[in-house]
């Protein structure tokens, strides 16, 4: 059984950069907006993670330069785990799973749902779960509290 379920593929619209430049955001950063509800079951979180309709996001929490070397955010084989890496970073690993549990997960354990839970079910290849998990942990945006060596664990 797939993780992703309830879902077809993608799901978000792109914001033109008109809508971007009334928003004051920047128009070189990609933005979407998710359509439905997205929902992923997470072993790690231990249970369901819903990324609400509505939400906004740039899918890239990785490092801008490791998607010159990996894939781009919207490829299909880490898009629909980017939207749940996002939200879990937006709130720091403190979300509340579909049920009503609260959960509170780590930034390593936020890199690794998406690195090795939701990406090998989007047909992304071990090489690129890897590189992308090793890309998150060296050189993604810290969590506040991160020690240094946390980045490299």
């Amino acid at each position: 059984m797939n993780r992703f379920f309830d879902i077809e593929g993608d799901t978000s619209i792109q914001l033109a950069p008109w809508k971007l430049q009334a928003q004051n955001r920047p128009i070189k950063v990609a933005r979407f907006v998710l359509q439905i509800p997205l929902r992923f079951r997470s072993d790690i979180a231990g249970g369901v993670i819903v990324v609400p309709q509505g939400y906004d996001s740039d899918l890239a929490s990785i490092p801008q330069f490791a998607w010159s070397i990996f894939m781009a955010s919207d490829d299909p084989r880490i898009e629909l785990g980017g939207w749940v890496h996002d939200l879990l970073y937006q709130y720091r690993g403190a979300v509340t799973l579909e049920g009503g549990h609260q959960t509170s997960l780590t930034r390593k354990q936020a890199d690794t749902i998406l690195a090795y839970e939701a990406m090998p079910d989007l047909l992304a290849t071990g090489l690129q779960c890897i590189a992308v998990y090793q890309a998150l942990r060296r050189f993604g945006q810290g969590w506040s509290g991160d020690s240094f060596w946390e980045r490299f664990t």
